[in-house]
């Protein structure tokens, strides 16, 4: 924490306007932890890698200490002794705790389960739910002790159709490339944007090396091919930018020599030359290089891994933004090295003048005041920009926008004779007289100082791209505009790359690397559906990712009759459209078999008086519906505000009411629609522990003929400009033995904690409720962990997968359950295209079909790992998930792991169709989201997550009465 806090002492003092920069994720502070420790009185199980109780600094500060030198040694005396004071407090702590008895299984089970389903008084379930006080809050292993990731080269499936495909992919040729590089650590002061820092190493670059190629990353770190002869390595340089000139100081000293023959050496997998450890540093090396193409470039505006062209007709998309067309890349290493290239699109702000902004906000019509919602929503917009101040002598200066002060005509300022002034009576004097002078002046540049300049003399730069969440309005205007075909899309991508032009940068040549100008071709293979099971044994194979199910019952239902009510929030919805939508709920729900109360409008609705503020009645409502014993209560929301969450916070945290919300927009639209109903029953009848489908015995692979419990897990957490929300852990788990039954969990933690620390604990109870079900413990965890990043792998694993071996030796001491421990990774830029002639296509995107894999040849050489594309694209080009197997105790084969991942994406209880990742991830995702609707509108301690959850337990009567409640 002390580097940032120095950097922004020093950024401070600069008193100079600093454009938005990445803020870097919060961790709890170690002296936190020790009074969290101290309070609880109780540790958990050590896991058999110990963890690191100091969190670490962030990364960006963390490089700074170790290539700053002076004051590193204290900074790592300091770790190292909270550590062992930790370390000793958990000894004295687990000395004092008394040993805790193996809870009891409850021998309760439901009806309508052969295999039983949870008794709202399972006891031993609660008590690990409610032991809270043994939540894990460390903050990660030692980077010592860290778990090697699975090498298993060759790991490729055989079976199904092959095919030929294109990836976006182009080849890079090392053919000519230099055996080594030599990396220098640059550092410019005083700190600046990287805006600023780029044009100060260009000008050291000028005056002090001659010119000579060189990759700059913008930060830190320099490669050059060859090893520089300077006589200065400290220079004093002059940047231009906006207007104004600034003087750095740079110091470059060299820190590494860079093996880049590694990168061919780690492709020879399976060969005796083999390098099983990923090169990253030179794959930096080689990054930095490729992006020396365009960084200068002035067509090209450049946002993380994207550069974005400067459009020469902005297409408008609202909101006062416009869509930009950009280019993600990044090299990676297959069985050859690869430049991954992917069309990218942003919505930026667009530019003009202040004004405008303000008058678009309030319907096109500029007020002569700004006050209440609207100055709230005119600085949201600004907030993290920079805006163009235009000064009485006509020279425009750049400034970060940082907040709305008073109105010019009263906002006063100490001028330099120590008179004060209004902001109005300032720019008379100066020969401007304000036509806005009750509009609020915009307080800009360095937060230190006063600088106050009126709306109408600023201009907002077009090409800012923000660290800011799209307005909603922006999102699906860019949903709309990106789902092209893939002849469209490859046709974009390439546009735009062969714009770039990289094999004639000058420091690309002088490394030798080179850059092909085509998509790679590569073999796939279109594995078979699974068969799904309905009642009566009515059995259906998927076709092209779906199946239709008009003539099949779920294979189970609740057998008890089922009281229902409709209950009607919004104002909008007509009493008519509630009645043909009751009627069919009743019609499909007699089909199933279903004991549904016939529906009347006299009996089954229910409208509050006042429908405009229903909301604040609901608590009374719910409770009188529970005392009715309503097994479940349809909820006809508005699409608009915070009614969804309001009503899932009072029904599951409150009331223990189990309901169904429906947009009143879906009411309007769908109430006659079939299709529509029959979706909504799925959802209902899981809700009510029932079962839709299960996998036809045949189609099971043997790796899943036994007892197997589908854990599914992953962290949200908030966007960047969210400071005070922490992340949501939601974790799903299978407790029947068909894999269609889960319940979930949620946690929260610190923001951007991608670990889950409570892990442990929930897989403990998940256990017991498997056990519960089933007799005995799985034979087999099959854990699906979403959200999780190649640099995070080992310390995911080190930490997660301890927790899920100490936990079943804690439920069941000395029992043997194996873990394969997959990571689904969706956010990544791979997509496959049909090659000329491809019969094998879906749609009119033209797709490959639902079941195609590829795994070799673009997957890392010595890794388990497979593309798998699951599930018919709606629109646009499907994106195939990536599968990491990062641990696996049964040695799987990849034929058979492949197909049971594939057969998990038809076991979705939402729908009749293969969605594009298994359902215990889906799940698990869910299971996040109802976390963030529980803590939305919520003021949360950040200091005690623990403490803020406790106030959040989900009722009894929903988490184990009605598991499925959110699907």
């Amino acid at each position: 924490g002390k580097g940032k806090y120095k950097q922004k002492q020093q950024q401070q003092q600069q008193q100079q306007a600093q454009p938005p920069s990445e803020p870097v994720g919060g961790s709890q502070q170690y002296g936190d932890f020790l009074q969290k420790m101290q309070q609880q009185q109780q540790v958990a199980q050590p896991a058999p890698a110990p963890a690191q109780a100091q969190a670490e600094p962030p990364k960006q500060a963390q490089g700074q200490q170790q290539k700053g030198g002076g004051g590193g040694g204290k900074y790592k005396q300091k770790q190292q002794q909270k550590q062992q004071e930790q370390q000793e407090l958990e000894k004295q702590l687990a000395a004092q705790r008394p040993p805790q008895p193996p809870a009891p299984a409850a021998q309760s089970r439901s009806t309508g389960s052969p295999e039983g389903s949870l008794s709202p008084t399972h006891g031993a379930i609660q008590r690990v739910e409610e032991d809270l006080s043994g939540m894990k809050i460390d903050k990660g292993s030692g980077k010592s002790a860290l778990r090697q990731v699975l090498i298993r080269p060759g790991a490729h499936g055989r079976r199904g159709k092959v095919t030929k495909l294109e990836v976006n992919y182009i080849p890079l040729m090392l053919e000519k490339m230099v055996s080594t590089a030599y990396h220098y650590d640059v550092d410019i002061q005083p700190m600046a944007s990287r805006k600023w820092q780029r044009a100060a190493f260009k000008r050291f670059e000028v005056e002090a090396l001659a010119g000579q190629p060189i990759a700059f990353d913008g930060n830190k770190n320099a490669y050059t091919a060859k090893k520089l002869k300077l006589d200065h390595y400290k220079k004093e340089v002059v940047a231009r930018e906006d207007n104004r000139d600034r003087k750095f100081t740079i110091t470059m000293k060299e820190a590494a020599v860079v093996d880049l023959q590694c990168l061919k050496n780690y492709m020879q997998a399976g060969s005796g030359n083999a390098n099983l450890v990923k090169p990253m540093r030179a794959i930096q090396c080689l990054d930095v290089v490729l992006r020396t193409a365009y960084e200068l470039n002035p067509r090209f505006v450049k946002f993380r891994k994207s550069i974005y062209v400067v459009p020469t007709k902005p297409e408008d998309i609202g909101a006062n933004h416009e869509l930009w067309y950009g280019l993600f890349q990044s090299a990676l290493l297959g069985s050859k090295p690869f430049l991954n290239i992917d069309v990218s699109h942003k919505a930026f702000p667009r530019g003009g003048p202040v004004l405008d902004v303000v008058a678009s906000l309030n319907r096109n019509s500029l007020p002569t005041s700004l006050a209440g919602w609207l100055a709230q929503q005119v600085h949201d917009y600004l907030k993290g920009m920079e805006v163009v101040y235009t000064g009485p002598n006509g020279v425009g200066k750049t400034f970060k926008y940082n907040s709305l002060k008073g109105p010019a005509s009263t906002q006063k300022f100490k001028l330099e004779d120590g008179s004060e002034s209004t902001v109005a009576a300032y720019f008379q004097k100066q020969g401007v007289r304000l036509r806005f002078p009750d509009l609020p002046v915009m307080h800009v540049g360095s937060t230190i100082r006063n600088i106050m300049v009126p709306m109408e003399l600023c201009a907002i730069p077009p090409g800012q791209a923000l660290i800011k969440k799209h307005p909603d309005q922006c999102t699906q205007m860019i949903i709309r505009r990106s789902a092209t075909d893939t002849v469209t899309r490859k046709g974009k991508i390439m546009d735009i790359f062969n714009q770039i032009d990289y094999n004639n940068s000058k420091t690309i040549k002088d490394f030798g690397f080179g850059v092909g100008n085509s998509f790679e071709v590569v073999d796939g293979r279109i594995i078979g559906p699974p068969s799904v099971v309905y009642r009566n044994n009515v059995t259906i194979t998927p076709s092209r990712g779906q199946w239709r199910a008009d003539n099949a019952s779920f294979i189970q239902i609740n057998p008890q009759p089922l009281r229902w009510r409709i209950l009607n929030l919004d104002d909008r919805t007509r009493p008519a459209g509630i009645q043909e939508l009751g009627q069919n709920i009743f019609q499909v729900s007699r089909k199933h078999g279903i004991q549904l109360e016939p529906f009347s409008m006299q009996q089954t609705y229910y409208e509050p008086r006042d429908l405009r503020n229903a909301i604040r009645e609901v608590d009374s409502i719910f409770e009188d519906l529970k005392k009715q014993r309503m097994d479940f209560v349809i909820v006809v929301i508005s699409g608009m505000g915070d009614q969804y969450s309001k009503v899932k916070q009072r029904a599951e945290l409150v009331i223990g009411l189990l309901t169904q919300c429906i947009k009143g927009d879906t009411v309007y639209k769908k109430a006659g629609d079939m299709s529509t109903i029959n979706n909504i029953w799925l959802k209902i009848n899981a809700k009510t522990n029932g079962t839709n489908h299960v996998l036809k015995p045949e189609s099971k692979p043997p790796l899943i003929r036994k007892r197997v419990m589908y854990v599914g897990a992953d962290v949200t957490h908030p966007s960047p400009e969210q400071t005070n929300i922490p992340s949501v852990v939601g974790v799903a788990a299978s407790y029947d033995l068909e894999g269609f039954r889960y319940n979930c969990c949620y946690r929260l933690q610190n923001p951007k904690d991608e670990m889950i620390r409570d892990l442990e604990n929930i897989i403990k109870k998940q256990l017991l409720q498997f056990k519960t079900c089933n007799g005995a413990l799985p034979d087999l965890i099959m854990y699906y962990r979403d959200g999780v990043s190649e640099g995070q792998f080992s310390e995911i694993l080190t930490i997660e997968l301890n927790a899920i071996q100490s936990a079943v030796a804690s439920t069941s001491p000395g029992a043997k359950v194996a873990v394969t421990f997959i990571v689904v990774q969706k956010r990544h830029h791979a997509r496959f295209f049909p090659t000329r002639g491809t019969i094998d296509v879906e749609g009119r995107n033209q797709n490959l079909p639902p079941g195609t894999v590829v795994d070799k040849h673009i997957t890392a050489p010595n890794q388990y790992q497979f593309f798998l594309i699951s599930h018919q694209a709606v629109q646009g080009v499907a994106k195939p998930t990536k599968y990491c197997v990062l641990y696996d105790d049964v040695n799987s084969d990849p034929d058979e792991l492949q197909s049971v991942t594939y057969a998990l994406c038809h076991m979705f209880a939402r729908c009749n169709r293969a969605v594009s990742y298994p359902a215990p991830t889906y799940y698990a995702h869910l299971a996040a989201f109802r976390g963030r609707v529980y803590i939305k509108d919520r003021r949360l301690n950040m200091n005690d997550l623990a403490g803020e959850y406790r106030k959040m337990q989900i009722k009894p009567e929903i988490i184990d009465g009605h598991p499925m409640f959110f699907v």
